[in-house]
């Protein structure tokens, strides 16, 4: 039986908001997309906003998915974790994080990161049976990847296509620096 597999960082004491976790024990996969995947995404959206464009070929982000579960704190994502790796990991192969982008925030959540719309289904499935089972009230859902972040921009993901209109073209500047702090680990001054 395959395991899921949880980034050291979490047995420590550690100021990083987000824990990566992967079947595999090296979180290989989640390594190489990071620059694989996730770094080109945002280096493609940086280039086109800097460029004016007014609509955006979104190339990666149109195929990327998370399934999230909100839940109320670390142990709740670590049962949840627990549950699927018991009931529905198999030979499935699961990568993902938990945590929050605001640390002192209570509330945690749960996402697990796919590229296939079939995997997205069977994933939002199962993950709702764990969460039943943790923390019944607890919201679960998909969206697409980065949605956060393209969303001010070209609004709901729900209406996006794989080039999608802007929006709110004045938010371009704002985009712009938020990126280049992303790519280029930029702190505020």
């Amino acid at each position: 039986m395959r395991r899921i597999y949880l980034d050291k960082r979490v047995w420590r004491d550690s100021r990083n908001n987000w824990i990566s976790f992967e079947s595999d024990p090296r979180l290989r996969v989640t390594k190489r997309n990071i620059y694989g995947r996730c770094v080109p995404c945002l280096s493609n959206l940086y280039k086109q906003l800097q460029e004016g464009r007014d609509s955006i070929e979104l190339r990666e982000a149109y195929n990327c998915w998370k399934v999230i579960a909100v839940l109320n704190n670390k142990e709740e994502c670590l049962e949840v974790l627990r549950v699927y790796e018991e009931h529905f990991l198999n030979d499935h192969y699961v990568k993902g994080k938990f945590g929050s982008s605001k640390p002192l925030k209570s509330s945690k959540v749960l996402m697990f990161h796919t590229e296939d719309e079939e995997d997205r289904d069977r994933i939002l499935k199962e993950l709702q049976a764990c969460v039943q089972e943790v923390n019944p009230s607890s919201k679960v859902f998909y969206q697409r990847a980065c949605a956060n972040l393209f969303y001010e921009l070209l609004g709901d993901w729900r209406q996006w296509n794989e080039v999608t209109p802007i929006k709110k073209p004045e938010l371009r500047p704002i985009l712009i620096n938020r990126i280049k702090k992303l790519l280029y680990w930029e702190k505020d001054s």
